[in-house]
C-alpha cells in the first residue's frame, strides 16, 4: 500500500525539496502553500500523514493542527510539524495543539523519513485493529 502525504508550507523550495524527498521513498504525495489549500486538499484526498511547517499565512500550522485534530474525520491524520522555531515553547505548542512530532528547520531527510515510517506503521495498525 502506497501511502500519500501532504506537505503544507509557504516556502515553495521546501515543498519542492519535501516532495522529491518522499516520492524517492516511495510515497505519493500532495502539496498546498497555506492552511486554507491545506484544508481544501485534506477534503478532496485525505492523506495518510500531513508534514506542516508552522508558519504560515492566514492559518498558521497551530491552528491547522488543531482543526484537524478536533474534527473526527481528520484526527486520526498523523501531523509531524516543521519550524525554524525550534525552540521549547514552539514545540510544546504544536505538541498540544495535536502535532504527533515536531522537527526543527532544516530538518535531516533520514529522520523525517524515519518518523514518517513510523507514524505510519503506527496509524496503519490502530486502523487495522480498530476494523477487526
Amino acid at each position: 500500500m502506497t501511502h500519500h502525504i501532504l506537505v503544507v508550507d509557504d516556502q515553495q523550495d521546501v515543498v519542492t525539496t519535501l516532495e522529491m524527498l518522499l516520492v524517492e521513498a516511495g510515497y505519493t504525495t500532495g502539496t498546498a502553500v497555506d492552511g486554507e489549500a491545506a484544508l481544501t486538499q485534506i477534503q478532496t484526498t485525505p492523506p495518510d500523514l500531513v508534514v506542516l511547517d508552522v508558519n504560515m499565512p492566514g492559518i498558521d500550522g497551530f491552528a491547522l493542527a488543531t482543526m484537524l485534530k478536533s474534527d473526527p474525520a481528520t484526527a486520526t491524520i498523523p501531523i509531524i510539524m516543521l519550524s525554524g522555531q525550534d525552540g521549547r515553547g514552539s514545540k510544546l505548542i504544536g505538541l498540544e495543539s495535536g502535532a504527533e512530532d515536531y522537527l526543527g528547520k532544516p530538518v535531516d531527510p533520514a529522520e523525517l523519513l524515519a518518523r514518517i515510517r513510523n507514524l505510519l506503521l503506527l496509524r496503519d495498525r490502530t486502523l487495522h485493529g480498530a476494523r477487526q
